[in-house]
């Protein structure tokens, strides 16, 4: 039997960068418009898109640079965050409500949401225990950052490439975001 000797070598960026043009892998690295979006805003980009035959699903990167909560979106189906990323960006916000869908926006429409109703989580990147999660089908939330100076967050959602969401406007109402 013949035998064959294989030396591991230790990941690079040079090294991944190979494998990549070699059409062996996808790294996932933001485009220089994620990298730099403006405070206020936020960029949403595909990275991937799984064939029909097998999915669908769809891998996005989003850079978050938005600091007003003026919506809440709940989507058909779940999907997972992935928020790995340059230690030294802004944190990111998951907004999340803490109801469902219809109490809340009956909350919205009758003057009776309260910081109760909200979770804002601070999240920092590369974190195993905080970082990495789903959010089921049906869940309010939303991503911010603090306002300042900063690279915004980025971070990776992977989720079903056709499902459609809800979304609450919060236009009427102004929160203010305490820092953790």
């Amino acid at each position: 039997m013949p035998r064959i000797r294989l030396q591991a070598r230790r990941a690079t960026p040079e090294l991944m960068a190979d494998l990549e043009r070699r059409g062996l892998l996808r790294r996932l690295i933001p485009s220089p418009r994620c990298c730099s979006v403006p405070e206020g805003q936020q960029v949403v980009e595909r990275v991937e898109l799984a064939a029909e035959g097998t999915g669908p699903w769809q891998l996005l990167v989003v850079a978050c640079n938005r600091t007003k909560l003026d919506h809440l979106a709940a989507h058909g189906d779940a999907e997972s965050w992935l928020f790995f990323a340059d230690p030294e960006s802004k944190p990111l916000l998951y907004v999340v409500a803490t109801c469902g869908v219809d109490e809340f926006r009956a909350k919205v429409q009758q003057g009776r949401l309260t910081a109760d109703d909200i979770v804002v989580l601070e999240l920092r990147p590369n974190d195993p225990a905080t970082s990495y999660f789903t959010v089921p089908g049906g869940v309010l939330h939303d991503e911010l950052t603090y306002p300042g100076p900063g690279r915004g967050p980025i971070f990776y959602v992977p989720e079903p490439s056709r499902m459609g969401h809800t979304e609450i406007p919060l236009t009427d109402h102004e929160f203010e975001i305490v820092p953790a």
